[in-house]
């Protein structure tokens, strides 16, 4: 379809200039003789591609498509984890930089994904923002969807990287403390770029939330496309990273009553019911290596939208686990909780090991939008509340999913959560035993960093490799700007 090749051309495009790093050859958006985006129809089908679901950078040349960097780093910098001599000797000098939080990451040799694929996506959303309205074909309504689609991926690609190269949202420094460059041109050819601050970044992000999601379509019928619920839990996400929760409650009640509607059929998984489905073998409990549903195909039904990263590189069937969780977070799951079986302190063989892996069953996970987030989100928001209406809505919701994750009788709240604060960091660890060893909990770390009901939690914002340890720092909530990048923004001050 002529689609296919508008959305290869522009990722030529957007992978020639390497997305800010100065290139000085480029192609014209109107290149004479190439294929470009006119129709509705070719902007609607620049948005189905797989290269828009994932953090991959991958390097587009006249002899093919080169498959880049596809590592997160944050998955090696949370705070259960913990390694052995024997098993740290299985990280490469990245994934070690990463474990002990030092500042140099990448070389000036490496193309981050975590910058240069964001990137790449936002210059084809750019393109559709700023050219879908006059695209022949359609209605007006209908280009009205297609732009706002476009705005909701490229203010989620921008809390992104807010998380990455931004500080922790502090009101006080927030119009000080520099985070990413926004870039709203379809332009390639940008020179003297600045990095805006993260109040800027996140004013930005929110703004574009709040007047596109009214123009989302009400449903879709794959999670590779944006749509109300995926919209407003991503407005719901930006006041939620912000530490504005009761904005945030606002919009994911309202992503929640969108998710009732939509086509895919989005439902928590009851792991009572399924994971017996999904392989699971009491007899062998060691040797789960697959059947929970893929995130890609449609088929894991908690999926809201698809933006996929793998944690294979800690999650493996074979060879030396490179990580363990603490044993203290392994305590943090019942022995009913039907998560803990995600976990084995045996090799595939059945072979004791020196701590307790992720088995393999599972090793994709999204930083999109999923239902278990919208509850465990919604969730903290509506037990933060003053009102304690609210806040009783909030046990509900919080046993309801709960009863997804282990039998009924194991669910209910425990009866020494008996105030707010109590509350509050119970749902926290909530969220810590649904995403234990994925990387999400990196987020949360740098989200509790100032607040004043978790600093307790610091002093165990450690790492040791069985021999040196390691401990999380402020400056280190943010990665460092990829080299390749700063080589051509020789004028950027650095993160520390």
């Amino acid at each position: 379809m002529k689609y296919s090749h508008v959305h290869y051309r522009l990722v030529v495009i957007s992978c020639a200039i390497l997305l800010l790093v100065g290139c000085k050859d480029f192609l014209d958006l109107k290149p004479k003789g190439k294929d470009i985006p006119e129709t509705i129809d070719h902007y609607n089908g620049m948005f189905n591609s797989t290269t828009l679901t994932s953090i991959t950078y991958s390097l587009v040349t006249e002899l093919g498509t080169k498959l880049g960097e596809n590592i997160l780093y944050n998955i090696f910098m949370s705070d259960e984890l913990t390694a052995t001599q024997s098993s740290i000797s299985y990280l490469d000098f990245k994934m070690n930089q990463a474990y002990g939080w030092e500042g140099k990451i990448f070389s000036e040799e490496d193309n981050a994904c975590e910058w240069a694929s964001i990137y790449q996506q936002i210059y084809t959303f750019n393109v559709i923002i700023n050219d879908v309205l006059d695209a022949t074909g359609g209605t007006d309504k209908r280009k009205l969807e297609l732009q706002a689609e476009a705005r909701v991926n490229r203010a989620f690609r921008y809390l992104i990287l807010a998380q990455y190269f931004g500080k922790p949202y502090d009101e006080s420094t927030s119009a000080s403390d520099l985070c990413v460059p926004i870039i709203e041109e379809g332009d390639m050819n940008l020179k003297n770029l600045k990095r805006n601050t993260v109040r800027e970044v996140y004013d930005f992000i929110i703004k574009e939330l709040e007047e596109s999601c009214p123009d989302l379509v009400e449903s879709t019928n794959h999670p590779l496309r944006i749509y109300q619920c995926a919209g407003w839990f991503f407005l719901g996400r930006a006041y939620w990273m912000k530490g504005d929760y009761e904005n945030a409650r606002i919009a994911l009640e309202k992503a929640l009553k969108c998710s009732e509607i939509n086509a895919t059929g989005l439902q928590l998984w009851d792991y009572n019911q399924m994971i017996s489905q999904w392989g699971y073998n009491p007899s062998k409990p060691h040797a789960w290596t697959s059947g929970f549903p893929a995130n890609n195909t449609g088929a894991n039904k908690e999926v809201i939208y698809n933006y996929q990263y793998a944690i294979s590189t800690i999650s493996s069937a074979t060879g030396q686990p490179k990580l363990f969780v603490k044993d203290e977070y392994m305590d943090l799951y019942g022995e009913d909780d039907l998560r803990r079986r995600f976990f084995s302190n045996k090799a595939t063989s059945g072979t004791p090991l020196e701590g307790y892996r992720r088995l393999p069953c599972r090793t994709t996970f999204s930083l999109g939008a999923d239902m278990t987030d919208l509850y465990l989100m919604l969730i903290e928001c509506q037990v933060r509340s003053t009102d304690l209406s609210i806040q009783n809505e909030g046990r509900v919701n919080l046993e309801y999913f709960r009863r997804h994750r282990m039998p009924a009788e194991t669910a209910v709240i425990p009866d020494d959560i008996d105030n707010q604060e109590k509350l509050i960091r119970f749902v926290v660890e909530e969220r810590l035993r649904e995403y234990m060893m994925t990387g999400i909990r990196w987020f949360d770390m740098r989200r509790l960093w100032n607040d004043p009901l978790f600093q307790d939690l610091k002093s165990g914002y450690t790492h040791t490799d069985g021999v040196n340890n390691y401990t999380l720092t402020e400056d280190r909530l943010v990665y460092q700007i990829p080299p390749k990048v700063l080589v051509f923004n020789e004028n950027w001050l650095d993160n520390k």
